[in-house]
């Protein structure tokens, strides 16, 4: 597979300092910043411009439909074809009850059920492409499953998969191996497994042979996760939503889709203008380290004890990309929203009683949405767009056990 780097990146920063990060002609792995904070990828979006106008999409099934805006290069389709352009599907009943106009964008007709592919689709592509010849990570969910995934689609060794210790027999552990994943477990919780599995590979790391697959800690899980702005961009055309509510844990996809609404605007396909949607970030009140820290008007997301939540995507302590996530809430004019329990329950319930198929994580988008209303937030014939990011069946098998 004869991967390349996107020739029209102008530069790597850190997402905190701003600083230019030094990536010696893109001929090793990218990690975070030197100061310690996530990296981002800046295009010469002039140049691309130039180069492509009005066939900056191109003609190609799933995600890299977009492979312009993407910074790895040469993907063929037998590789990622079947992850992303997934639908966005308008919902009458609820938009009549709660008197606006409510849609879904159902991310679980990836090919492992989770927006997850997206990001560690092109995070793997990229990685290999800059030299690595294998990926770890710690998960308590579906990104191991796609770190595995497209680990073997490249036909690179095993990626290296660490979970909390009482995962061990659980479906994720069971899909990981599955689709060729080492799987090993340690600690209480995702923190404890990933310090542990860095302490592991720290000299695979530093020979450039491993890539840690972290949230935020290297820049391509980002850019794929961008295209689901990408996609709501083109599903919506000239109407917008005026809302994107989105269930957040480490915050990559929310991130992800101001950044492409950003490169939108910067390249005049979103008109200097027009407004953007506003950015919800949605936690359960069980571990809501990013809407606390939003409410106090903090800088940077300071992490907090987890209590346990049903939705096990929203189950992240802490948030190492938050000052971008808070910044993005902030300059969208959107918000930070904790629900309970009860109320993801009782919405995952609402949705399926219209036939939307929604886990816990994407179930809390409703719930939010409905606080949203009773504050006045959100006003009647508003346009709302909920991410649903994985398939229902991690639910399912919690709810019908």
């Amino acid at each position: 597979m004869a991967l390349s780097i996107n020739p029209n990146i102008k530069r790597l920063v850190c997402s905190r300092t701003g600083e230019e990060v030094e990536h010696d002609g893109f001929s090793h792995p990218i990690g975070l910043s030197p100061a310690g904070f996530p990296v981002a990828v800046e295009y010469d979006l002039a140049a691309i411009s130039e180069q492509f106008g009005d066939d900056l999409f191109v003609d190609r099934p799933g995600m890299w439909r977009y492979t312009n805006l993407l910074p790895v290069a040469g993907v063929p389709d037998a590789y990622g074809a079947d992850v992303g352009q997934t639908p966005t599907v308008p919902y009458p009943d609820l938009s009549e009850r709660y008197g606006i106009d409510l849609w879904v964008k159902h991310e679980g007709g990836n090919p492992t059920g989770s927006f997850k592919d997206r990001g560690l689709a092109v995070g793997v592509a990229l990685g290999h492409a800059l030299g690595a010849e294998s990926f770890f990570l710690p998960t308590q969910g579906n990104a191991g499953v796609a770190a595995s995934l497209f680990s073997t689609r490249l036909g690179l060794r095993a990626c290296r998969v660490t979970m909390p210790e009482d995962y061990v027999g659980g479906m994720y552990h069971k899909a990981c191996a599955h689709y060729g994943g080492e799987v090993s477990f340690f600690g209480p919780n995702i923190a404890a497994a990933g310090k542990f599995a860095r302490e592991q590979m720290a000299e695979e790391v530093a020979a450039g042979r491993s890539v840690d697959l972290s949230t935020f800690f290297e820049p391509g899980r980002l850019e794929g996760k961008k295209t689901m702005g990408l996609e709501i961009f083109e599903q919506f055309g000239d109407d917008l939503p005026d809302w994107v509510v989105y269930p957040t844990g480490g915050g990559t996809g929310l991130v992800g889709i101001w950044k492409a609404f950003e490169e939108l605007k910067a390249l005049g396909l979103i008109p200097v203008d027009k407004a953007m949607p506003k950015m919800v970030a949605v936690q359960s009140v069980n571990c809501a380290p990013v809407v606390e820290s939003f409410r106090a008007g903090s800088e940077l997301v300071a992490p907090v004890t987890s209590e346990g939540t049903i939705a096990d995507g929203l189950d992240v302590p802490g948030a190492i990309m938050g000052h971008e996530i808070l910044r993005v809430l902030r300059d969208s004019g959107g918000q930070g929203v904790a629900v309970t329990e009860e109320d993801i329950t009782v919405a995952y319930n609402e949705l399926a009683a219209v036939g939307a198929a929604s886990g816990f994580e994407g179930s809390a988008t409703l719930a939010a949405t409905k606080s949203l209303l009773e504050s006045g937030s959100i006003t009647a014939g508003e346009k709302v767009l909920l991410l649903n990011t994985n398939s229902p069946w991690v639910a399912l098998s919690k709810t019908l056990s």
